[in-house]
């Protein structure tokens, strides 16, 4: 009774009680109509798929823009690029011997280079990487520094070569005045291995089949790459030879060209 109220309190007539409630059970909400269930099932199924879009989104925003790595980036790059990983020091060089050289040399040899993979980086993998970087356009000065590294992951470099069969035939044809002597010629100056490169003590080097020297390159109006490739590399050295019709260019090599008549005398007198 309206009576029974606490003094100084309106009284709220019972047809007063919260919307939607049911005034005989204060706080228990009435069973809805079946159109609200329809209307609240739609709600729940817009805000569900609404929440899953934006964390779709928000994923991969973060990965394109803040956490996958990019191409060649630098230390920590990911299994798949060692030479960036914290293990490789920036510049791999001659006289190293680890895990990050094998590396390096396995890299070259995937590109067709003729190298042995024992993580020694000696005289061998030195020439394979200055043939490397001559081939990729980049400085050739024997290491292995950053973007030599990214050259190895990403360039499309084929480093394969004449046979030696192949260069005998080619050098033959090239000389058919001297042919044995000048096949022995590039036999003792590179082993008939077009990528041979030789640093001298002053700094300049020698280049491909024939080991044409710096100066003579310039002379030549070549380059090194244009060394490199072993039809270049004999018509250069046919050129020299038909300056004199001699092999003065190579005098260290002389002893070697002479190697094969005394073998086939020897031979003859058997």
């Amino acid at each position: 009774p309206a009576t029974d109220a606490a003094p100084g309190r309106d009284t709220a007539p019972a047809t007063d009680a919260a919307p939607g409630l049911d005034p005989g059970r204060p706080g228990i909400e009435p069973s809805p109509r079946p159109g609200e269930w329809s209307r609240r099932r739609r709600l729940r199924t817009s805000v569900v798929t609404a929440a899953v879009v934006a964390a779709v989104s928000v994923s991969a925003w973060a990965l394109t823009n803040g956490r996958a790595p990019s191409a060649g980036a630098g230390r920590g790059a990911g299994e798949d690029r060692p030479l960036f990983s914290a293990g490789c020091s920036s510049v791999i060089a001659m006289g190293q011997h680890d895990e990050c050289v094998r590396e390096v040399q396995r890299l070259l040899h995937a590109k067709g280079a003729d190298i042995g993979v024992d993580g020694d980086f000696g005289p061998q993998t030195l020439r394979r990487v200055t043939a490397f970087q001559v081939l990729a356009g980049l400085q050739p000065n024997g290491v292995v520094g950053e973007p030599t590294k990214k050259a190895l992951y990403t360039s499309r470099v084929r480093m394969g070569v004449w046979s030696p069969q192949k260069v005998r035939q080619r050098v033959r044809e090239a000389f058919p005045e001297v042919p044995d002597k000048a096949v022995a010629i590039a036999d003792c100056q590179s082993f008939l291995d077009p990528l041979h490169i030789l640093p001298n003590t002053n700094g300049t080097r020698n280049w491909g089949l024939f080991q044409i020297s710096d100066a003579r390159l310039r002379e030549l109006g070549g380059t090194p790459r244009e060394a490199l490739d072993p039809e270049w590399n004999i018509r250069a050295a046919r050129k020299l030879w038909s300056r004199d019709r001699d092999f003065g260019d190579w005098p260290h090599c002389e002893r070697a060209a002479e190697a094969p008549r005394s073998a086939a005398t020897a031979h003859s007198g058997t």
